[in-house]
């Protein structure tokens, strides 16, 4: 099981090209996480991947704001 994971992680990491796109599959992904966990009443793992997602937000919005000036 563990080899299947280390495969799945190489193909995103492949499919990643820069910190920013990074960021926003992190946001889109956590986003979804959090959905999940919220259902399933699973509070703990719902509030840190909500908090994930914000940090996620947080950075593409900086960096846009830093791409303006």
């Amino acid at each position: 099981m563990a080899k299947a994971a280390d495969n799945r992680d190489l193909d995103v990491e492949a499919t990643v090209e820069d910190p920013d796109a990074a960021a926003a599959m992190i946001a889109e992904v956590t986003a979804s996480l959090a959905q999940l966990a919220q259902r399933h009443h699973l509070d703990m793992l719902d509030y840190l991947l909500r908090m994930a997602h914000l940090e996620a937000e947080e950075h593409l919005r900086l960096r846009s704001r830093h791409r303006l000036c």
